[in-house]
């Protein structure tokens, strides 16, 4: 009965759950920032809430069932090697995410921004706890400093470039910066 209970039950449990909590809660802040900024830019479609959340929860799995779930010992018994697994996937994700159309190049942020979602996932799920937090807090600002700090991005721009990630479409207006592009 006692090991019945034990294999539902394993005494990691807590730390497992709240790993797993960790992680979701920091995909969804990085999440819940890009929902914000698709919504300022007008854009219809991007990686927001739920892909982030998943992203981080999905690699703190992996994570998680390489550290809980396979033996650790001999010596073809790494559990950092799931760990690799997971920067390779997402780089290859993150490619899928990056569009080129007529010389703009769209997509950079959301692929850095999953790959780093998916870093700090393994994070939480190696116990690194204050390490995933700061990581997931400076992730966030990253993603948001232009809003943060909205007068630190005016500068003038003579070759026409736009970064669309730096200010949105409202902003750009705004600050007299906005120009038509074919998109």
């Amino acid at each position: 009965m006692y090991t019945a209970f034990t294999t539902f039950f394993p005494p990691e449990l807590p730390t497992i759950l709240l790993r797993l909590f960790l992680a979701f809660i920091a995909g969804a802040v990085m999440g819940i920032e890009r929902e914000r900024f698709m919504r300022g830019a007008n854009r219809q479609r991007g990686a927001g809430f739920r892909t982030y959340s998943l992203v981080c929860f999905g690699s703190c799995l992996f994570g998680l069932a390489s550290i809980y779930g396979f033996s650790s010992s001999g010596m073809n018994n790494d559990p950092g090697r799931v760990a690799a697994q997971v920067v390779t996937g997402m780089g290859f994700l993150g490619a899928g995410a990056i569009i080129k159309y007529n010389g703009n190049v769209k997509g950079l942020t959301t692929a850095a921004g999953m790959w780093v979602a998916s870093a700090i996932g393994l994070m939480f799920s190696a116990g690194m706890y204050i390490s995933a937090i700061l990581a997931a807090f400076f992730a966030y600002l990253t993603l948001d400093f232009h809003r943060l700090f909205p007068h630190l991005f005016q500068f003038n721009n003579d070759s026409g470039d736009n970064d669309e990630d730096v200010l949105s479409e409202d902003e750009r207006k705004e600050h007299g910066k906005y120009r038509d592009q074919d998109d």
